[in-house]
């Protein structure tokens, strides 16, 4: 039980991370914050795979799709 919790608690800041990058996007792209940097670099290996799966080019969608399969995971291990 407290595995499960830990994992949930480490998937509720990892989907936290995700939305933050979301944002900055949008606010300040270029930035060279070294909280921006830690961002980028910890969401970008979930990110970037699921960019292939994206349908439409030009758009990137790979955020929603990983916030969409961390709610997911988030909602078996509650499950569980």
């Amino acid at each position: 039980m407290a595995i499960a919790r830990l994992a949930l608690a480490l998937l509720q800041v990892y989907s936290w991370l995700i939305i933050a990058r979301v944002i900055i996007s949008w606010i300040s792209p270029g930035s060279r914050n070294e909280i921006v940097y830690w961002v980028i670099r910890l969401t970008e290996p979930v990110l970037r795979p699921l960019r292939i799966l994206s349908p439409l080019p030009g758009i990137d969608l790979s955020p929603l799709l990983a916030w969409l399969l961390i709610r997911l995971l988030m909602n078996l291990i509650a499950r569980v």
